[in-house]
């Protein structure tokens, strides 16, 4: 009695089957993948504007956006010319977003926005000027006002075309809503990007397929070999790890997608270009096929200088971040902050260094914006209270180690509260800021060295270093008879009939002086003493003894 033995294994002998069995599991995985990877790109861009838009409300004075009532007689308000400069300083370092504004709902019209404040230029075809509707889509407009709360309005349609738009409340020091920011990004941009996404989602699961593929034929190649059917098993074994392990490569190649708006650059051990990304195009101006080969051209005549830096901490622990000025391909610097990974080989040498960086310009500049917001009066557009102090307190110190004088002016607009009462404070605050423009111009023509600052109300104070009595009184009265002379009508004035001020003068020497606070209450009680004497006069309290 003969037994036949078996021809093949039976994956062997239905090699259709097998390669169903691999590649639709493998399509639907695909298919899910480039979802996942869509969905993680639409929840990024949609972070990244979220959180750009709240930045921008922190920029903005909401005492200034207060002011704004959404009607054509804004167009004269000076809170309306402050506001639509910073809205246009946001949109000029943000080219991606076509408008900036703000708007609030229209009061006599339920269910409409009006506009308060546009960053176009008024002669624009696309502008829209204080108290114009806005007769697109408003749910998240409204939203955002009701709730105080930013969100991202999803691709729409409105009269200037289809957008995605940032929307961001605007409080108040009580945190209430005064405006909605809107930022609108051109829906063809969102959607380009939505497609590189899905684009690499896509080159990674063909090449998956290809592995496959490939398995595939040399399985079909070997199929009528059933001596090698271990072999084909211990083969699919090991694609079967090579999909885990591609798996595990999708996992950090979707980390490192998530930053493919950083520039990325690829060096040798010496520094020189290997490739880079075209978020580094992008970024630095500069072409990949040109600098290939060459050493980094972001550093510039630094490389030299910071190279040996950056290696010898990569020798030591293979990483290295910090800040850097880098330049663009048209010479111009720009900050950025950045990182050095080392890729070691087999033997541990460093094969090749990543660079990873991101143009920080615009984080800068509103950090650079914020410091002079915080510093600044909002009014008068003069030094705030906040930088005197500081200002003071340096000049102070720089007296004490120098000896030389140190005088200070207090100013006061005579019969203010009458003003006020008289014309109202639209009109007191237009007073307030033609008095600061003739103090910031005499001060800066005859000392400029000097700092004016509004101290609060209608009082000012000028810090003036190395000025001696004699100095600092000629510049008050330089300062008396220059508003004196502007003749602003007054009628409140019991005695000039035009606006007037007051001037206190304090002289110190630090050595010879008690303290910075006894500078402050002399040239108070000098400002006292000329009201006392009947106003628009200047003061000069008594020098300290000597001591």
């Amino acid at each position: 009695m003969t037994t036949n033995a078996p021809s093949s294994f039976p994956i062997a002998r239905h090699p259709r089957w097998i390669a169903c069995a691999i590649l639709v599991p493998t399509l639907l995985l695909s298919f899910w993948f480039t979802t996942q990877v869509t969905r993680i790109g639409d929840r990024q861009e949609h972070d990244r504007i979220l959180a750009l838009a709240q930045t921008v409300t922190a920029t903005l004075e909401p005492e200034q956006v207060a002011q704004l009532h959404g009607s054509p007689a804004d167009a004269g308000s000076p809170a309306l010319g402050i506001v639509r400069r910073e809205l246009r300083r946001v949109r000029d370092v943000n080219p991606d977003f076509r408008f900036v504004y703000l708007m609030r709902p229209a009061p006599d019209r339920p269910g409409q926005m009006i506009f308060l404040a546009d960053a176009e230029e008024a002669n624009s075809p696309d502008y829209s000027a204080p108290g114009d509707r806005y007769d697109g889509p408003s749910d998240e407009l409204f939203e955002a006002w009701r709730s105080a709360q930013a969100q991202v309005q999803p691709p729409h349609r409105d009269d200037w075309g289809r957008w995605v738009t940032a929307i961001a409340p605007v409080r108040d020091a009580q945190g209430a809503v005064v405006a909605v920011l809107g930022m609108d990004l051109r829906a063809d941009a969102w959607n380009a990007t939505l497609a590189r996404y899905r684009a690499f989602a896509l080159s990674i699961c063909a090449l998956v397929l290809l592995l496959e593929v490939f398995f595939l034929l040399g399985l079909a190649r070997q199929r009528r070999n059933a001596g090698q059917l271990a072999r084909l098993n211990g083969r699919l074994a090991q694609q079967v790890a090579a999909l885990e392990r591609a798996q595990a490569d999708l996992t950090l190649a979707d980390a490192v997608f998530r930053h493919t708006g950083e520039a990325i650059a690829v060096l040798d051990p010496q520094l020189r270009v290997v490739r880079v990304n075209p978020g580094f195009e992008r970024i630095t101006g500069w072409r990949g096929t040109a600098i290939t080969g060459q050493p980094l051209p972001i550093l510039g005549e630094d490389l030299p200088e910071i190279a040996p830096q950056i290696l010898a901490r990569l020798r030591e622990a293979s990483h290295w971040s910090g800040p850097l000025w880098a330049q663009r391909a048209g010479g111009d610097s720009f900050p950025v902050d950045a990182s050095v990974d080392a890729v070691r080989e087999a033997g541990g040498r460093i094969g090749n260094l990543v660079l990873v960086f991101r143009d920080v310009t615009m984080q800068k500049r509103l950090e650079d914006r914020l410091r002079e917001l915080s510093q600044t009066d909002a009014l008068t557009l003069l030094a705030n209270r906040r930088r005197f102090d500081e200002v003071l307190e340096d000049a102070w110190r720089a007296a004490m180690r120098s000896g030389a004088p140190l005088s200070l002016l207090m100013i006061d607009v005579d019969y203010f509260k009458a003003y006020n009462d008289l014309y109202g404070h639209p009109e007191g605050d237009r007073c307030l800021q033609d008095v600061a423009a003739i103090l910031s111009e005499s001060v800066a023509a005859n000392h400029p060295e000097a700092l004016l600052a509004r101290y609060g109300g209608e009082e000012f104070a000028v810090i003036l270093p190395h000025a001696d009595r004699a100095a600092a009184s000629a510049l008050g009265e330089t300062l008396r008879a220059r508003v004196e002379a502007r003749a602003i009508a007054h009628r409140g004035h019991p005695d000039a009939g035009r606006v007037t001020i007051s001037v206190g003068v304090s002289t110190r020497i630090p050595p010879h002086s008690e303290d910075l606070d006894e500078l402050t209450a002399s040239a108070d009680a000098a400002l006292y003493r000329a009201k006392q004497h009947g106003r628009n006069a200047v003061v000069a309290g008594a020098p300290a003894a000597a001591g």
